[in-house]
C-alpha cells in the first residue's frame, strides 16, 4: 500500500509521542515514590515540612548563583565602544525588518537599503551577503493523547506534594501537536567596509514563541574541526542556526579581511544565533579570531558552564547588554529538568521599565538606553542608580 506524506508524519509523531510516554511515566513513578515517603515522614510534622522547603528553596538560589560564578568573569581585551554598540543595535532592527519584509513581499531581494530603519551611517558599507533559510510554518494539527506528568519533577517536598495531589499517572489530556512544513526566509545579512566587518542575525519576530520552551532539551556542541564535545547547547537554538543554509556564516566569514574588526550581533534570538556564529567562526576561521567583537542584546541563555567557559576562551571580546527590568535574559532558569544554564559575556545593564514583557525587550529600548549612554559594567545601587 502506498503511504501518503501525512501519513508518514503522522506515523513519526506517534511513534515519538509514545517514546515519550514510557520515558516520563517511569521518571513520574520514581518521583511519585519519593513524595509518598517524604508525606510518610513528615505527615504527623508539617512545621518540618514548611523548614524543609525554606531550606530547599535557599539551597537552590545558592546553587543557582555559585553556578554562573564558576565561569569567572568575561575580561575583554578591548573596551566597549558605545558608539558601535548604537551601529549595531540599529543593524539588529534593519535584520527583524529584512525578515518581516521577505515574508511579506516574494520579489523582495535581501537589500536592506529600501527598509525603513536604514540610515544614511550604513551608506559607507557594502553588503556583501544576505542570510537565507526555512522557518517552520504549521501546515496542519492533529489531536494525541499524552500525559499529564510532562512538567518536571521538583526538589523540595511542598512542591512533590502539590504535584502528587494534582498529577496522577494514567491521566491524559489532549494536546495539539503540529505537523509543519519549511518556508524560505531571511535570516540576517553581512556588511563590509574599509573600517568594519558585521554580522548581523535577526531577532525574534512577530511573537515570542521560541521563550516558552523554558525546558527546551540540550544537545553537546562539537567542534567543528574534530568533532570534540565542547559542553551542550541549547537545542532550539542550534536548529534555527542550522536553519540558515544560504550562505553558511562560516563561508562567508573567509571572504571578510582579516585585518580590520569583524563585529557580530543579533537581537533576542539573533543574540543566540550571534553567540553560536562567533564560536563556530572563531574556530573555523583562525586568521579572523583576533579581530571577532560579539555585541548581543536581550539575549537568554545559550549554554551550559562547559560551553560558557570554552566561548569565553576562544571570544573573549563579548559585551552582553542587557535590561534588568527585562526577562528574556533570564531564560532559560539556571537549573532546568533538560539541564544547566549560564550567560557568557561582560554584562553591560541599564533599567527601563514600560510595565510590560515586550516593551521591555524590544530593540528600540535597548536603542534608546545606548543614545542616552546609561548602559554600564558597574554594579547598581538602587534607588539611587539614576537609571
Amino acid at each position: 500500500m502506498r503511504l501518503r506524506r501525512r501519513q508518514i508524519l503522522l506515523g513519526g509523531v506517534a511513534a515519538g509521542v509514545a517514546a515519550t510516554i514510557g520515558t516520563e511515566y517511569q521518571t513520574r513513578h520514581a518521583a511519585e515514590a519519593r513524595s509518598a515517603e517524604l508525606l510518610a515522614r513528615y505527615a504527623n510534622d508539617p512545621t518540618r515540612l514548611l523548614q524543609q522547603t525554606f531550606e530547599a528553596d535557599a539551597e537552590k538560589i545558592k546553587v543557582g548563583l555559585n553556578i554562573q560564578a564558576s565561569i569567572g568573569q568575561s575580561r575583554p581585551t578591548v573596551p566597549y565602544d558605545r558608539a558601535i554598540s548604537n551601529l549595531l543595535i540599529q543593524c539588529s532592527k534593519l535584520a527583524t525588518q529584512q525578515y518581516l519584509t521577505g515574508k511579506t513581499i516574494p520579489t523582495y531581494d535581501g537589500s536592506i537599503k529600501m527598509l525603513p530603519a536604514y540610515f544614511r551611517e550604513l551608506d559607507s558599507y557594502t553588503q556583501l551577503a544576505s542570510f537565507r533559510g526555512h522557518e517552520a510554518e504549521v501546515e496542519d494539527t492533529i489531536q494525541v493523547e499524552v500525559p499529564t506528568s510532562a512538567q518536571n519533577n521538583p526538589t523540595d517536598p511542598l512542591e512533590q506534594q502539590t504535584n502528587d495531589a494534582q498529577n496522577a499517572i494514567g491521566q491524559t489530556v489532549k494536546e495539539a501537536v503540529k505537523v509543519r512544513q519549511l518556508t524560505p526566509v531571511y535570516l540576517g545579512f553581512v556588511l563590509t567596509s574599509k573600517a568594519h566587518n558585521i554580522i548581523v542575525f535577526r531577532g525574534t519576530q512577530r511573537n515570542t514563541e521560541w521563550l516558552y520552551n523554558l525546558y527546551a532539551r540540550q544537545q553537546e556542541y562539537r567542534n567543528p574541526i574534530n568533532e570534540s564535545a565542547i559542553g551542550k547547547v541549547h537545542l532550539g537554538f542550534v536548529d534555527n542556526y542550522k536553519s540558515i543554509i544560504n550562505p553558511v556564516p562560516v563561508e562567508v566569514a573567509k571572504q571578510l579581511d582579516p585585518n580590520i574588526p569583524c563585529y557580530i550581533t543579533g537581537h533576542s534570538l539573533g543574540s543566540a544565533l550571534a553567540v553560536l556564529a562567533s564560536m563556530e567562526i572563531a574556530l573555523m576561521v583562525p586568521t579572523l579570531k583576533p579581530k571577532i567583537q560579539l555585541y548581543t542584546y536581550a539575549g537568554a541563555r545559550v549554554g551550559d558552564p562547559d560551553f560558557a567557559r570554552v566561548h569565553t576562551q576562544v571570544v573573549p571580546n563579548h559585551f552582553r547588554i542587557v535590561n534588568l527590568a527585562d526577562i528574556v535574559p533570564l531564560l532559560p532558569p539556571i537549573q532546568s529538568p533538560s539541564g544547566t544554564f549560564v550567560h557568557t559575556g561582560q554584562v553591560w545593564s541599564f533599567l527601563t521599565q514600560e510595565g510590560d514583557f515586550l516593551p521591555n525587550h524590544v530593540v528600540d529600548t535597548y536603542r534608546q538606553a545606548i543614545v542616552r549612554r546609561v548602559e554600564t559594567d558597574q554594579a547598581r545601587s538602587y534607588p539611587l542608580s539614576g537609571a
